[in-house]
Order: structure tokens, then C-alpha cells, then sequence
């Protein structure tokens, strides 16, 4: 299933049109976006939580001992809700 897909099934469950659902995605991506790259966890009741991982810059060795300096990064781990694992495992 495609997202153009889900939010159109999303739409339709909360009683408006796909515009407004895609509107309404967009500004919630963008605040999971903002809260997470501030390090912010996330928790969703019912679905799991997110959960931002920063790593620091380091220098990386090569086999051939060229050194090259690696960015920090920041990685995000999602932990599923007891809700949605229960719902996962009855349907398998």
C-alpha cells in the first residue's frame, strides 16, 4: 500500500477530503520532524513512540589508513506501542 493510498483511507475515516487530509498529514509530519530533530521523543498513544539517537562526529580509518572526518548523525528508533503489537499479532 502506497501513502497516497493511506491518506486517502485516513480521509475518509475522519470525515473530510483528501486535500485535507494531505494538509493535515503534511503539518503533522512536519511536527514530528521539528520535535525530533530537537531530540524530542515522541509518543503516539495506541501506535509506539519515537525516539531520536544522536551520534557524534568521528574520524573514520580507512584499510589504507586515509582518515576521513564522519558528520553527526541523528538516528531514530521506533518502539512499538502494546496497542498496536497486540492488534499486529492477532492478524498473523
Amino acid at each position: 500500500m502506497d501513502s497516497r493510498t493511506i491518506l486517502q483511507q485516513a480521509a475518509k475515516a475522519a470525515g473530510c477530503d483528501a486535500a485535507q487530509g494531505s494538509r493535515l498529514a503534511e503539518a503533522f509530519a512536519a511536527a514530528l520532524r521539528e520535535r525530533l530533530c530537537a531530540l524530542d521523543s515522541v509518543a503516539i498513544p495506541g501506535f509506539g513512540s519515537f525516539v531520536p539517537e544522536k551520534s557524534d562526529e568521528y574520524v573514520a580509518v580507512a584499510d589504507d589508513g586515509s582518515r576521513t572526518l564522519m558528520p553527526p548523525h541523528i538516528g531514530l528508533t521506533f518502539n512499538p506501542g502494546s496497542m498496536l503489537r497486540k492488534h499486529i499479532a492477532s492478524h498473523e
